[in-house]
C-alpha cells in the first residue's frame, strides 16, 4: 500500500510522468483533486472516485496535477485462487477504469483502510493470509463494479466450461498473438473446436474469437507505435505481418487511422505540459 504523495517524495516528477511499464498489478483510487492517467495510449480524466487498474506490462503515464490517490500494488502470484470471472479481470483487453458512485466509494475506502492497517501491523504469523483475503475483497468489489456498469454489461462472472475455455484462450493468445491470428490455430492448441471457442468468446466477451485476437494484436501495435521508435515496417514484421501494406490495412480497420498518423497524434497528446517530447523506451 502507498499513496501518490508518497511516490512523489521518492521519485522525481519527470520519472512519474514518463511512459513506463509496471511488472505488477496496480489498483489506484483517486481520493481528491484532478489529473489525467494514460494506459496503453488511452488517456482519461481523473477526479475523486476514479478507480484505475493497471495490469502487468501495460504502458502507463500519469499527469497528476493536484491529484491524490491511494495505491495498492501486488504481484500476479499473490492473490488467492478466484473464480474464472476474476481471472478475466487480469486481462489487458478488459475494462481498466471506472468512476465510483456515492454508494461504492465508501466500500472501497473501507477495505483499503483495513489493508493499510494490516500492512503496518507487526506480523504474528497470519499477516500474509489476512492481506490476501482483504485483497480478495477488493477484487470482488472491482468485479461487482465491472458487472453493474451498463457499458460493460457483457462482463459477467463466468463459470463452467465456457469461462474456463475463455481464460485458457486468453492465456494462449498472450503467448502466440505475434505468430498467428487464425482462430483455427488457437482451437487446435486448446484441443477444442472453433465453434466451441467462438461460443465461449460470445458468452464471456460478447464478441467473436477473431475479434479478441485482432484486438490484442492492435493493442500491441498501438504500444509499439507510441512508445518505441521502431519503423512501421519493423513493427509489422514483429507482429507477424509479411507485408507492411497488410499491417496498414489491418490497423486502419481496427483503429480508423493509418499507423503513422496514429503515432503522430498519440505522441502529441501524451506529452505532459512541463516536459519535453523525449522519454520513449525500448520494448523487450
Amino acid at each position: 500500500m502507498s499513496t501518490l504523495r508518497d511516490l512523489r517524495t521518492r521519485a522525481p516528477l519527470s520519472l512519474l510522468t514518463a511512459p513506463h511499464r509496471l511488472e505488477f498489478h496496480q489498483i489506484m483510487l483517486v481520493t481528491k483533486g484532478h489529473g489525467r492517467y494514460s494506459v496503453d495510449s488511452t488517456c482519461i480524466p481523473c477526479s475523486a472516485g476514479t478507480l484505475l487498474w493497471t495490469r502487468p506490462n501495460q504502458v502507463i503515464q500519469s499527469f497528476p496535477n493536484d491529484m491524490e490517490a491511494e495505491i495498492l500494488m501486488f504481484t500476479e502470484s499473490f492473490p488467492l485462487p478466484m473464480h474464472a470471472g476474476l481471472g478475466l479481470l487480469d486481462d489487458v483487453l478488459r475494462p481498466w477504469h471506472w468512476q465510483l458512485g456515492d454508494g461504492e466509494l465508501p466500500l472501497f475506502q473501507q477495505v483499503l483502510t483495513h489493508l493499510q492497517e494490516e500492512f503496518e501491523r507487526p506480523d504474528r504469523g497470519v499477516g500474509e493470509q489476512v492481506l490476501k483475503h482483504l485483497l480478495a475483497v477488493v477484487l470482488l468489489r472491482v468485479d461487482e463494479v465491472c458487472r453493474v456498469r451498463h457499458d460493460d454489461a457483457h462482463v459477467g462472472a463466468p463459470s463452467g466450461e465456457a469461462g474456463e475455455l475463455f481464460v485458457r484462450f486468453r492465456q494462449e493468445l498472450e503467448v502466440a498473438y505475434r505468430s498467428t491470428r487464425l482462430v483455427e490455430d488457437y482451437a487446435t492448441r486448446l484441443n477444442c473446436s472453433t465453434r466451441a471457442l467462438s461460443r465461449a468468446c460470445r458468452a464471456i466477451a460478447g464478441t467473436s474469437a477473431k475479434d479478441v485476437i485482432d484486438a490484442r494484436v492492435a493493442l500491441e501495435a498501438r504500444r509499439l507505435l507510441v512508445h518505441t521508435d521502431l519503423p512501421i515496417a519493423a513493427i509489422a514484421r514483429h507482429l507477424g505481418f509479411s507485408e507492411v501494406t497488410n499491417f496498414g490495412k489491418f490497423f486502419g480497420r481496427r483503429v480508423n487511422m493509418a499507423p503513422g498518423a496514429f503515432r503522430r497524434d498519440a505522441r502529441s497528446r501524451s506529452q505532459p505540459e512541463s516536459l519535453d517530447s523525449g522519454g520513449h523506451f525500448t520494448f523487450r
